[in-house]
């Protein structure tokens, strides 16, 4: 056989990919995958979407994954490896504690690292899936943990509760990278104003003051379940509405939208899927009413915030506690926007997105006037409120004590972060 006869025949065999090039594959596949499980959730993510981008065909998705279930695994278990990574890198670095924690931040926002799956469907996997995701975030929160508790000694840091901050850090860094699609109002948030935003929320703070924020708790009472008449029939069915709400809202966060069925929350309770047709109508008109009922939480919340007898800044600082209050009380447990809300009807996003900017409003203005008042330092006033919510996402998990002194101790960590942050000197001082 002649050389031209061996490189023909080499061209028409079968192209074997090299062990790298399989690496390589795989990582683009939970790329791609991570992308759909943040922008549309679990029931939405479609492997034959994902290998239709990926230029393959849907048989090949199967040589890296099982099922859609182990998709999620892996994409949740890739996050944790990520974030594990970029802290290793950070404290391979050096510096001071406060230096590890920059460096770690800036890694977690780089656009130029992989997108990581928010972990906001962990309860849809089996339970030896959910033990190692939640395995490798603990131990990513006591690492965290360790680095503040340094940084206390090193004099660099202040004094905090260390394990809730930790928590709250892996928040927000998660949750920042996937705010983008809410600047809709504001226009696209670039890479350096993100970094900066999440930067100096968990270093600086808003207030112009080191003092911890001495704020009044809003009072949140009118929002518990309230006792009827079982004589008041509208008032009983409102009160039976309500509970089946609160009931799916819960579920909902725990364990994502798209994962749970009205079987399943009807069966926690003790009853039908019937009884939610009845009451309230079908899965999607559940999820809707879900939401109407989380906006009127944070509304209430929002206009107990612009009446607050005080400062703008306790003002601020007191509507952070009471929001990380309701999230994980039994008897409020709104709806989590971070969730996600492809489910909802376009007439319901539509919804949504007006709800979003009213609140958005609101807190952009209580930041102004604090500033002009000297209270809120001199910040950038949209990116920094765009940071809020990602500091309280993971009060809808499991994880979270069901004890309500300590649920009133983490609400107030997280208002002391949100008002002086957890740098002892400011970086302009």
């Amino acid at each position: 056989m002649t050389s031209n006869s061996k490189d023909s025949a080499a061209d028409s065999a079968p192209e074997v990919p090299s062990a790298a090039g399989v690496v390589n594959r795989h990582e683009r596949v939970l790329d791609e995958a991570a992308r759909q499980l943040n922008q549309k959730g679990v029931l939405l993510t479609s492997l034959a979407e994902i290998a239709a981008k990926l230029g393959v065909t849907r048989g090949a998705m199967y040589h890296y994954v099982a099922d859609r279930e182990d998709l999620v695994f892996q994409c949740y278990r890739r996050a944790a490896e990520i974030i594990a990574r970029h802290l290793r890198e950070a404290e391979r670095v050096g510096g001071s504690s406060a230096d590890v924690l920059v460096d770690f931040i800036s890694r977690m926002v780089d656009p130029a690292e992989p997108e990581i799956a928010a972990r906001a469907e962990i309860a849809m996997m089996n339970q030896t899936q959910r033990d190692t995701i939640q395995g490798l975030y603990d131990a990513l929160a006591a690492r965290l943990a360790h680095l503040l508790e340094t940084g206390q000694r090193e004099g660099v840091l202040r004094a905090c509760d260390i394990e809730v901050n930790a928590r709250v850090i892996l928040s927000l860094v998660t949750w920042a990278p996937l705010a983008r699609p809410w600047t809709h109002a504001v226009g696209p948030m670039g890479a350096e104003r993100l970094r900066a935003a999440v930067m100096a929320t968990v270093l600086e703070g808003f207030s112009t003051s080191r003092q911890l924020p001495d704020f009044r708790p809003l009072d949140l009472s009118k929002l518990a379940p309230q006792v009827v008449s079982a004589f008041d029939r509208d008032a009983a069915l409102e009160a039976k509405r309500e509970a089946l709400l609160r009931a799916a809202s819960r579920a909902f966060n725990r364990k994502g939208i798209d994962s749970t069925s009205l079987e399943e929350i009807a069966a926690q309770l003790g009853t039908t899927k019937r009884t939610f047709h009845h009451h309230i109508g079908s899965k999607q008109e559940v999820v809707s009413a879900c939401y109407e009922r989380a906006f009127r939480i944070f509304l209430f919340i929002k206009d107990r915030m612009l009446e607050y007898s005080g400062t703008r800044m306790e003002a601020l600082a007191a509507s952070m506690d009471a929001l990380a209050r309701a999230y994980p009380n039994e008897d409020l447990t709104p709806l989590s926007p971070l969730v996600g809300h492809a489910a909802l009807s376009p007439e319901g996003q539509a919804k949504f997105a007006v709800r979003s900017d009213q609140l958005g409003d609101a807190y952009h203005e209580l930041i102004r006037q604090g500033i002009s008042e000297g209270s809120i330092r001199d910040v950038d006033v949209h990116a920094r409120a765009l940071m809020l919510p990602g500091l309280l996402s993971w009060l809808v998990k499991d994880d979270v004590p069901s004890d309500p002194l300590q649920q009133q101790h983490i609400a107030r960590e997280i208002a002391n972060l949100v008002a002086v942050g957890l740098r002892t000197q400011r970086s302009d001082q």
